[in-house]
């Protein structure tokens, strides 16, 4: 497989002087298209640090980050702004929902924000997105009518809806329980699967890590391992 992302020796420093503080220090790895992948660390680790950098909503101090075989670090607002919204997804611990919009205003929300008719491409991607997360006769509930995992599997479908090609997930099910966190790694399972999306799941949570097929563990701003994991399945 080859590689879809590259994390080159990148540094983060918050403020200057005295007062700096190192989240990051040459953190390097790569992750290969299609793979299904963890960052696990304590809180203060440098991991949520970490997934800002990939994911574009942050500037490392140094080192590069290239998606897709570009160099990301290089690019303006603009040019990191379109790389987000082509080849990137995310996904939070706390869905994010729009709570007076419908399940399918919320998975459509760019064409509404931009005022413009939903064309029959994005209908399409998302009757079969909601198909995928088992959401079908719930379109045209409002968000705050449903349940915690199914506001959760909206907000993956509203990830979704670009057709990523890497997806991150920042703790995902850290307000679920269970049996829908369960149901959840599930469904990234089979999106991983049928879709061939990468994803890069950010917890603290070491039973959530062994779900995953390869665990980078971050502490005190450094990569310290990178494993596969034979226990995921």
């Amino acid at each position: 497989m080859a590689d879809l992302l590259v994390v080159d020796a990148i540094g983060k420093v918050y403020g200057e002087g005295s007062a700096a503080t190192r989240a990051l220090a040459d953190v390097s790895f790569t992750v290969a298209e299609g793979e299904f992948a963890s960052i696990v660390g304590q809180s203060g680790s440098g991991k949520s640090t970490l997934l800002n950098l990939i994911g574009l909503l942050d500037t490392p101090t140094s080192g590069q980050v290239l998606f897709a075989g570009e160099n990301t670090t290089a690019l303006g607002r603009r040019g990191r702004a379109r790389v987000r919204n082509e080849g990137l997804g995310f996904v939070f611990q706390f869905h994010y929902l729009l709570p007076e919009f419908s399940v399918w205003e919320n998975l459509t929300m760019p064409a509404q924000i931009a005022g413009r008719t939903v064309s029959g491409e994005e209908r399409d991607r998302a009757l079969q997105t909601l198909a995928l997360l088992g959401l079908e006769g719930l379109e045209r509930k409002n968000a705050n009518q449903l349940s915690g995992g199914q506001k959760q599997r909206v907000a993956i479908g509203r990830a979704l809806m670009n057709r990523p090609r890497l997806i991150l997930a920042d703790e995902p099910t850290g307000n679920l329980d269970t049996a829908n966190t369960e149901a959840v790694y599930g469904l990234f399972r089979t999106i991983n699967a049928e879709l061939g999306t990468t994803f890069l799941i950010v917890t603290h949570d070491r039973a959530v890590a062994q779900q995953t097929d390869r665990i980078l563990e971050v502490r005190d701003g450094e990569l310290v391992q990178d494993v596969r994991n034979d226990y995921a399945g």
